[in-house]
């Protein structure tokens, strides 16, 4: 009990260190993130990436991010996605899937419909994460992905619609469960 409770209570005094303003501080605490942070640190990550106008900050934060491996960061990184603070790095937390080589392959129709609503980046990172996916898939849910795309396509201006078009094309080649 007492060794849960000393971890929360270096997980806190890291996640204050980062929300705070001294920038040595903030790099300090997201080295420490590696070793001692967890999923949930993911939203107070991307909040400092946002907020911060230094580019090594922004730069450890991505660096980070990026070397995740681990799989439970995955619902987390789905969740902070649809949320509308984050809007203008929505394509940047996408590409985390991929740059961090963690499979969100069930999520594909959040991200594929993220792909649909989304503006030219948030497709080409979506269209980047599911081209690496080798996972099996179930043959109705790519179905409705697909005619969901065929709609989208006939309502995106030219550069969209080569990527909207693309990612049908990595839909049809998905492993398939029958």
């Amino acid at each position: 009990m007492k060794e849960g409770k000393s971890k929360n209570n270096r997980l806190n005094n890291i996640l204050k260190d980062l929300n705070g303003s001294d920038e040595n501080k903030i790099t300090t605490a997201i080295k420490q993130l590696r070793k001692h942070g967890n999923a949930k640190v993911i939203e107070p990550l991307l909040d400092k990436y946002i907020e911060s106008k230094n580019d090594i900050i922004k730069e450890d934060i991505t660096s980070l991010l990026f070397d995740l491996k681990d799989e439970s960061a995955v619902p987390e990184l789905i969740s902070v996605m649809s949320k509308a603070k984050f809007i203008k790095i929505k394509p940047f937390i996408i590409s985390i899937f991929w740059q961090a080589a963690i499979d969100s392959s069930n999520h594909i129709s959040i991200l594929v419909k993220e792909a649909i609503k989304g503006d030219y980046m948030t497709c080409v990172e979506v269209l980047t994460v599911v081209e690496s996916y080798d996972a099996s898939f179930n043959e109705e849910e790519i179905e409705d992905l697909k005619f969901d795309l065929d709609e989208a396509i006939e309502e995106a201006d030219i550069e969209k619609q080569k990527l909207l078009i693309t990612i049908k094309s990595v839909l049809e080649n998905l492993n398939i469960e029958y």
